[in-house]
């Protein structure tokens, strides 16, 4: 499908954004944009009507309602092939920085792929992350984001602020490397300090306090006796707090 015309107009950078009003996702249109087009850190994709969105692990995110901004971003960040997964702790960065520019609600991002109000748990933004490997490094990534416009109180009419901020905030995390990235999640995290239990794959179960999020994404749990497990992202299937 070809690009349609924006109704509504990004102030800066508008050559780097492209709106669909409908495609399979903006996922999808993204990573063809990095992958074949050789697309910048910043290209943007924008769909109204996504018609087989996935997040985490595959799983099909619901169909966006009128109020939900669906948008993908091009990232190359300068990752080591150790650190790709830390691709998830910038979608979370870019998230939150965009929603608290726009937005008076309290932000806080939620490991690993959720950016929430952290003293109500309400859920603002989801995010998802992909990366291309090259050789020995990140060769580029795209964060999917789906903001609730009508959880930060932006109207749907208004969604050019909400792109505007995501191009700042994808701006202040373009220099970070893994241990940046880490520590500022890590920072933001509001499930830190929280007793949590999660289900694995491909089956098994953890519980214990959550201390910390590390370079490589994984979140540490340490239990009652001081040990500490690491948890991946491609092995969580659930997390709640306990």
């Amino acid at each position: 499908m070809g690009a349609q015309p924006p109704r509504w107009e990004v102030s800066e950078r508008r050559e780097l954004v492209r709106h669909y009003e409908a495609a399979v996702s903006a996922e999808a249109l993204a990573l063809a944009w990095a992958r074949q087009e050789h697309g910048p850190a910043g290209a943007t994709v924008v769909v109204d009507t996504e018609i087989s969105p996935r997040g985490r692990n595959g799983r099909l995110w619901p169909p966006p309602a009128r109020d939900t901004l669906a948008v993908a971003v091009v990232l190359r960040p300068a990752f080591g092939l150790q650190d790709a997964d830390a691709v998830w702790l910038l979608a979370g960065l870019v998230a939150a920085a965009a929603t608290r520019a726009v937005s008076s609600r309290s932000v806080g991002t939620w490991w690993p792929d959720r950016v929430v109000d952290p003293e109500t748990g309400v859920e603002l933004v989801m995010t998802k992350a992909e990366v291309q490997l090259g050789p020995g490094r990140v060769r580029s990534a795209v964060i999917t984001l789906r903001f609730d416009l009508a959880g930060i109180g932006i109207h749907p009419d208004d969604r050019a602020a909400v792109l505007d901020a995501l191009a700042e905030a994808v701006d202040e995390v373009a220099d970070f490397d893994a241990a940046a990235a880490a520590a500022r999640y890590s920072a933001a995290c509001a499930q830190i300090g929280r007793r949590v239990k999660l289900t694995l794959f491909p089956r098994g179960e953890t519980r214990g306090r959550a201390s910390v999020v590390d370079h490589a994404a994984r979140l540490h749990i340490e239990s009652t006796t001081g040990m500490v497990e690491r948890i991946a992202v491609d092995v969580l299937r659930d997390l709640e707090v306990v």
